[in-house]
């Protein structure tokens, strides 16, 4: 296990609980996934000779997020096998790259432009609308270097930002609802589906999340076949995420891939006859990949450093939520530090119970993704 977001913890728990031998390999000797694997190895992304050592010590690697860098894995792959591959991960990490795969499989996403300099903004601004985001290619380099743009007198702004490299131009999508399906694919191309879920999304990470999620069927259709012809089209072995925007005069929009298991999976924990962590590792094993049946309606919510003693209030009062913490050393106020899962009879009283709390009322910007 290569990775350290609240992905890996989870994947290694799970491999664990299957019968199989996990080592992992980090930065910090002290985080959850090497505190849990059977064998860890410290080490940064630079540390070649310990990366090495890492993979030859194991039959296979696997990584935890979309955020791991491609260069690592390529390299370890030289050493031992790595089902996910590189393809995918490299190609979603980079914007352009991401469009054109989009426009290959011939799906709506949001109207964009390449740009250079500051003459490219003010030229593609006409045709893109406002209100549009300005992006880097590469979405490592995303925090802080992005800019929406409401007006002209914006594009100003971005003459700093551009500096830095390529960025494209993007249309803010004007949005009713989200949603998002989590797909399995084996080593011999068969994929297996996971039912849609709903998710609201704040500053580009998935908030609250629920199934099952109320949608017509044409829109459930396109949407299975979409995330159908993507599995179709990539060279990966385990789960991705697809996820999608719906307007309110009924188009749909590919919103962005995710090329490892997504915390909008994570509601099927507790709500389905398998998760994603468990198929994920069904799928790199070689393992049959399971039915996933829902077997409750629930709802999962992301909770920040900010938001903890809230949370720890609800902790001792709420007999029907399920709280996960991801035990991150100094969190920022803002980092996502754990979630919650409650279930119900039905989803629009859970949402209500989430409400009623207030945690997750604050105000925000709308989404940059």
């Amino acid at each position: 296990m290569i990775g350290n977001s609240a992905n890996a913890a989870m994947l290694v728990t799970t491999a664990r609980k299957m019968g199989l031998r996990v080592g992992a390999y980090g930065a910090d000797e002290t985080s959850e996934a090497l505190q849990l694997a059977d064998f860890k190895a410290v080490g940064t992304a630079k540390d070649r000779d310990k990366l090495q050592h890492f993979a030859e010590s194991c039959a296979a690697i696997v990584y935890d997020s979309d955020r791991v860098d491609t260069d690592v894995i390529k390299f370890l792959a030289q050493f031992t096998r790595i089902p996910q591959g590189a393809d995918m991960l490299e190609m979603m990490q980079d914007r352009l790259l991401e469009r054109a795969f989009f426009d290959q499989l011939n799906v709506n996403v949001a109207p964009y432009a390449t740009i250079i300099n500051l003459d490219d903004v003010y030229q593609s601004v006409n045709s893109i609308g406002y209100p549009c985001v300005l992006k880097p290619i590469q979405k490592e380099w995303s925090h802080g270097r992005e800019l929406v743009i409401k007006t002209q007198t914006d594009i100003a702004k971005a003459a700093g930002l551009l500096d830095w490299g390529t960025y494209i131009l993007e249309s803010q999508i004007a949005y009713d609802r989200e949603f998002s399906i989590i797909v399995a694919r084996d080593q011999e191309g068969n994929q297996q589906a996971f039912p849609i879920t709903e998710v609201q999304s704040v500053n580009d990470r998935a908030q609250k999340t629920w199934v099952p999620a109320q949608l017509d069927d044409d829109v459930a259709s396109e949407i299975h076949r979409i995330a159908g012809e993507v599995g179709k089209n990539v060279n990966y072995v385990g789960v991705f995420e697809v996820s999608f925007y719906l307007t309110s005069s009924g188009a749909i929009y590919v919103k962005k891939i995710v090329a490892a298991p997504s915390e909008t999976g994570y509601v099927f924990r507790d709500a389905a006859t398998v998760d994603e962590f468990e198929q994920h590792m069904r799928a790199v094993c070689g393992l049959p990949l399971a039915q996933p049946t829902i077997l409750t309606p629930a709802v999962t919510a992301n909770f920040t450093a900010s938001q903890l003693t809230a949370i720890q209030t609800q902790w001792q009062i709420k007999a029907n939520w399920h709280f996960t913490f991801y035990h991150l050393r100094k969190p920022a106020d803002d980092d996502v530090v754990g979630h919650i899962s409650v279930q119900g009879t039905a989803v629009k009283p859970l949402l209500d119970q989430l409400d009623d709390t207030a945690i997750w009322s604050t105000p925000t910007d709308p989404a940059v993704d």
